[in-house]
């Protein structure tokens, strides 16, 4: 079986790539750096493919921009990934505080109907009775 530029040879055996890794990451190897090799190699391969597949050429521009943006960021991540995580935890702590707002103009909302609906039952009652009692001296 012939080996394609990283994938699957990456000259280690299972047991070495297991003893490099420890459970500890100080130096960048691992097992994110082993999926990082397997996916620059995968990736590279199949543009190299691409080409001979009908319609492979925008599979070939597709990984081609995969490996690009993979190099120019270190991690595979976008870059300002820590201001966009800032970014994020601010804007749920925002949205937690406007929720917390809209709870309380409900319950003042809620508040205020019970009041209005008592204040409204109470005048029907005396309305009521005022009427009953004009009635009687008709009657």
């Amino acid at each position: 079986m012939s080996s394609i530029d990283g994938v699957g040879n990456s000259g280690m055996s299972p047991t070495q790539m297991n003893n490099t890794n420890n459970g500890s990451s100080q130096s960048g190897d691992g097992f994110g750096a082993v999926m990082s090799q397997v996916a620059d190699g995968a990736l590279s391969t199949v543009s190299r493919l691409a080409p001979i597949v009908p319609g492979g050429e925008l599979v070939k521009i597709a990984a081609d921009g995969l490996l690009q943006l993979r190099g120019s960021s270190p991690g595979g991540m976008p870059a300002g990934g820590d201001d966009q995580m800032a970014q994020m935890f601010e804007m749920q702590k925002q949205n937690q505080a406007f929720n917390l707002q809209y709870m309380q103009l409900q319950n003042e909302l809620q508040e205020d109907n019970r009041r209005f609906s008592t204040m409204s039952n109470l005048m029907k009652v005396r309305h009521d009775t005022a009427k009953a009692a004009i009635n009687n001296m008709h009657a």
